[in-house]
């Protein structure tokens, strides 16, 4: 929920956005058609991970058309791109100001503060996400959330927030793996085992959850479990970072005494 003041703030300028919509001239059908090819360009450098050429198309395309939620909220992702979640948060919101109820700005918004590591914001807009029923990826911000709350430390409300997220994608592996993560946390192996292995059980082609089974597996000296993992982990991604940790932890399992 908003604090006070945001709420406040965003009734202000929504009330200075009436007066002045009242005087503004309603965009011309060429500047609707520019902003648009703009906004589909950004968009589409963003999924070529061209960030920086993205936020230049992306600004460009909010200049035209700068009551568009939809641009704002992909000049947020671009920023996001770039690392710069400080600069994607004013976007969020003003995606979310004029378009209110946007579960995906809203999720969008928690994971700029969640990188900026401000749990309690973003708890609270992971939150308004996961509860809005329309939302088709609600199980992505379940997930979201209980990330928060782990990083939190408050591992109890990870696990219950990861369990939802598998209620709405019970073929959601990540969030299997994160729960294991709050398992590790609480000292519970076993459901910290059974956990990974679900993950690995949905997606038998993933390197993280075999990497993350043979590390807690050589941590509690089940050596020739962790082994098996890791080389699960390996054989899963040969060329990748997950295989490259595997490779290591491997070696410092079959170091010499």
């Amino acid at each position: 929920m908003m604090t006070r003041s945001l709420r406040t703030f965003l009734w202000v300028i929504l009330c200075a956005g009436w007066v002045v919509g009242c005087a503004t001239a309603p965009l011309p059908p060429d500047g609707k058609k520019k902003s648009e090819a703009k906004y589909q360009l950004g968009n589409s450098l963003i999924y070529e991970k061209n960030y920086l050429e993205a936020v230049n198309q992306l600004r460009e395309a909010a200049e035209l058309d700068p009551e568009n939620p939809n641009i704002h909220n992909s000049l947020g992702l671009a920023y996001q791109g770039l690392r710069l979640p400080e600069k994607a948060i004013p976007h969020y919101q003003k995606a979310i100001q004029l378009k209110p109820n946007s579960p995906e700005f809203e999720n969008n918004l928690g994971t700029a503060y969640a990188a900026l590591k401000q749990w309690d914001r973003a708890i609270e807009w992971f939150q308004k996400a996961s509860e809005n029923y329309l939302y088709r990826t609600r199980h992505v911000a379940y997930d979201n959330l209980g990330s928060a709350y782990h990083n939190k430390g408050e591992y109890r409300l990870a696990i219950d927030n990861f369990k939802k997220s598998v209620e709405y994608a019970k073929d959601y592996a990540m969030a299997y793996i994160n729960m294991g993560l709050s398992y590790e946390a609480l000292q519970e192996w076993d459901s910290a085992v059974g956990a990974y292995r679900k993950a690995l059980e949905i997606e038998p082609n993933s390197g993280l959850a075999p990497l993350r089974m043979g590390d807690l597996y050589r941590r509690l000296n089940h050596q020739e479990a962790a082994v098996d993992a890791l080389l699960i982990a390996i054989k899963n991604d040969p060329n990748g970072p997950y295989g490259k940790a595997a490779r290591d932890l491997l070696t410092t399992i079959r170091k010499p005494k």
